[in-house]
């Protein structure tokens, strides 16, 4: 069964971009619901990630692209295809799942 991202298990998490347009739906577009539900294998979407950072209490948030490598009922699988910015555990090639509602952004 795939499961989300926690601090505890993944050191992080990701942003609700449903939630993130709801808070500022003027300046914050995310790709349509159909669009979201619709991608298939080989999709490269943007996912907003919020990491712990090692021995400190800072988060690092970043935007990332992730290629989608499954696909499975309400959830995605693929791998982070860059590297993050800040000193954090989370690189590129490593695994993500999530959801539509992580979508904030879809490579065309």
């Amino acid at each position: 069964k795939m499961k989300l991202a926690t601090y505890d298990d993944d050191t992080y998490e990701l942003d609700d971009g449903e939630q993130m347009h709801e808070d500022a739906p003027e300046t914050f577009y995310i790709p349509s619901l159909d669009q979201r539900h619709s991608l298939r294998v080989g999709d490269c979407v943007k996912l907003v990630f919020r990491m712990a950072q090692p021995n400190t209490d800072i988060l690092s948030v970043e935007r990332m692209w992730v290629e989608i490598t499954e696909v499975k009922e309400s959830y995605y699988k693929g791998f982070i295809d860059n590297d993050p910015q800040g000193d954090v555990k989370v690189k590129c090639g490593d695994i993500a799942i999530f959801q539509p509602k992580h979508v904030i952004a879809i490579y065309e």
